[in-house]
């Protein structure tokens, strides 16, 4: 199953950028992220949180539309965006895609990015989506293809301390076997030199960015 995830981040997305993922399962909008759905004419399935971000004229849109509201207090122990995942994982998602996660407030930004790991962990593989590029996780022993054009982007960025036994292969610099620190830089900007680059790693947890040129 794979659902997608409308969070409250900003976004510069257009309805071709996210074409590709759908068609979807469930459509769950946490709190503003519904105003990002509806600038691309999507009715969600799921509308979770607060609700402190939409106006009259949002509910007014949806008053007749088949959705189901999960309201919560504004006081709460969770963001709006982790209870949109509670709520999705009762649907047993191999796959969920996050749109509208990044921007905003930096500590949302970076609670939201390091969240993605627990998502990791529950075995649900976590996908953000935004304007000329893609985050994803790897984590563990792991090893993953991923396809882009020449002179895109891929950055390494390690969430563990250590991210170790990495192999790069099509990148512009690789790696055999060796690691990356959380707290040095040597992962940015890495460089396409074929369509398909592999990577490879033996433990550790793993930001990749692709970043794709316009």
């Amino acid at each position: 199953m794979k659902i997608v995830i409308f969070a409250n981040g900003e976004s510069t997305l257009d309805i071709n950028d996210i074409g590709t993922i759908f068609p979807v399962d469930k459509i769950i909008c946490a709190n503003g992220g519904t105003k990002l759905a509806l600038r691309f004419d999507i009715t969600p399935d799921i509308i979770i949180g607060d609700l402190d971000s939409l106006t009259e004229d949002i509910f007014k849109k949806f008053e007749n539309k088949k959705i189901e509201w999960k309201i919560y207090p504004k006081e709460k122990d969770e963001t709006d965006l982790e209870l949109a995942v509670r709520e999705a994982i009762k649907f047993n998602p191999q796959e969920i895609y996050f749109i509208g996660l990044l921007g905003g407030r930096i500590d949302h930004l970076l609670s939201n990015l390091f969240f993605l790991e627990k998502v990791k962990d529950m075995g649900i593989e976590p996908y953000v989506i935004d304007k000329n590029l893609n985050i994803y996780l790897m984590k563990g022993e792991e090893e993953r293809i991923f396809w882009g054009n020449k002179g895109d982007k891929l950055s390494l960025i390690p969430l563990s301390d250590v991210v170790d036994g990495i192999f790069l292969e099509g990148l512009k610099y690789p790696l055999q076997n060796e690691p990356l620190y959380r707290n040095l830089t040597r992962g940015i900007s890495n460089e396409f030199v074929l369509p398909q680059a592999k990577i490879k790693i033996s433990e550790g947890t793993l930001f990749v960015i692709h970043l794709h040129k316009k």
